[in-house]
C-alpha cells in the first residue's frame, strides 16, 4: 500500500521560519507550494461542495414531497417506495463503480431506510409497538451491517441508535427514577462503543477514524461531568432514596474517568483525550466553587475569576503540550 503523503500546514511553515535559518525567498517558495491551495484542491472542494448541496436538496425535496402526499398514497405504494430506496442504497453500498465514500454513505442510508420501513410497518398495521420496541428491532437489524461495514460513518450512526435505544429502555421499560443509574448505564455503554470497533479480532486491518473516537470521548466526558454535577448539587435531605440510587458509584466512575483520562492522555501524548479530561476537570472545579458559595454575593466574582483563569490555563497548557507532543518521536 502506498504511504499517504504528509500534508504540511501553514502553522508548520511559520514554525520552520521562526526556528530555522531559512531565508525569505526560500520561505516564500515553500509557502507558495504548500501554504496555498492548488487549483486541483479548489476543484475538489467545489466538486464535493456541489455534490453535498445537490444530495441535500434532492433528499429534502423527496422527503417534503412524500411527507405532503403521504396520507393520500396507497399502502402498497408506500412500501414499494421504501423498498426501492433500500435496494438502491444497498446497491450503492456494495458496488465498486462509485467511490468508497459513496459506499459508506449509502450503507448509512440503507440503515436509516430500514428504520423507516419498520416505522411505516408499525404505523400501517398498528402492531402496538412502542418507541423502544421500534428502536430495539432497528438496532438488532443494524448490528450485522455495522460489524461488517468497516465504516466510521456507520459506527457513528450505530452509536446514536444504541444510545437512543438505551435511553428509551431506561424510561419506558426499566422506568429508572435515578438519574445516577441512567448516567452509569450510558457511560458504560459508550465506553463499550468506543472500544468495540478498535478490537483487532473484529477487523484486523480496520482503523476507526478519529472523528468517531473523539465524538465518543466527548460523550463519555460530558456524561462524567454531568454525573459529578448531579452528585454535588443533589439535595440528599429532600430527594427520595430511589432517586439517589447509584449516586456514590456515579461519583467514583466520574473521578476515575476524568483522572484516568488526564493520566492516560499525558502518558500516551494524546492531546484530544488530555484536553477533554482537562476541560471536564476544570468544569467540576467550577461546580465545587458554586456549591461552596451557593447564593453568596461574593460567589459571582469567584466564578468569573475562576472561569477566566481556567480558560486561559486550558488554552495555554493544551497549546504547549500540542506543540511538544507533535514533534516528539
Amino acid at each position: 500500500m502506498k504511504e499517504k503523503e504528509k500534508k504540511i500546514t501553514k502553522h508548520e511553515l511559520f514554525l520552520l521560519q521562526e526556528h530555522s535559518s531559512i531565508d525569505k525567498q526560500q520561505f516564500q517558495a515553500l509557502y507558495q507550494t504548500y501554504g496555498l491551495a492548488s487549483a486541483q484542491q479548489w476543484k475538489e472542494f467545489g466538486y464535493y461542495a456541489l455534490l453535498i448541496c445537490g444530495i441535500v436538496f434532492l433528499v429534502s425535496g423527496i422527503v417534503f414531497f412524500f411527507a405532503f402526499n403521504w396520507d393520500q398514497m396507497a399502502v402498497s405504494v408506500k412500501f414499494a417506495l421504501i423498498g426501492l430506496g433500500i435496494l438502491l442504497s444497498a446497491y450503492g453500498a456494495m458496488t465498486s463503480r462509485v467511490t468508497e465514500n459513496i459506499n459508506k454513505i449509502s450503507l448509512v442510508a440503507t440503515s436509516v431506510l430500514l428504520g423507516v420501513l419498520l416505522a411505516v410497518f408499525g404505523q400501517t398495521y398498528q402492531t402496538g409497538a412502542n418507541a423502544y420496541d421500534l428502536f430495539l428491532t432497528w438496532l438488532l437489524i443494524v448490528i450485522p451491517l455495522t460489524l461488517v461495514s468497516q465504516s466510521t460513518y456507520q459506527w457513528l450512526f450505530f452509536s446514536i441508535l444504541a444510545n437512543t435505544t438505551l435511553i428509551l429502555a431506561l424510561v419506558q421499560v426499566l422506568q429508572v427514577e435515578s438519574v445516577f443509574l441512567g448516567i452509569i448505564y450510558l457511560v458504560l455503554t459508550n465506553l463499550v462503543l468506543l472500544a468495540l470497533p478498535q478490537l483487532k479480532p473484529l477487523h484486523p486491518t480496520f482503523q476507526i477514524g478519529n472523528l468517531y473516537k473523539q465524538t465518543q470521548s466527548i460523550v463519555v466526558y460530558v456524561l462524567a461531568t454531568a454525573g459529578f454535577g448531579f452528585w454535588i448539587f443533589s439535595q440528599r435531605s429532600q430527594d427520595r432514596a430511589v432517586e439517589l440510587e447509584g449516586a456514590l458509584w456515579t461519583l467514583i466512575l466520574s473521578l476515575i474517568l476524568i483522572g484516568g483520562g488526564l493520566a492516560l492522555g499525558w502518558k500516551q501524548k494524546q492531546i484530544y483525550l488530555f484536553s477533554y479530561a482537562l476541560i471536564a476537570a476544570v468544569s467540576c472545579g467550577l461546580m465545587v466553587w458554586m456549591r461552596m458559595f451557593e447564593d453568596a454575593a461574593e460567589g459571582l466574582l469567584v466564578y468569573m475569576l475562576y472561569a477566566v483563569g481556567a480558560i486561559f490555563f486550558i488554552i495555554k497548557l493544551v497549546s504547549k503540550k500540542s506543540k511538544e507532543w507533535k514533534y516528539e518521536d
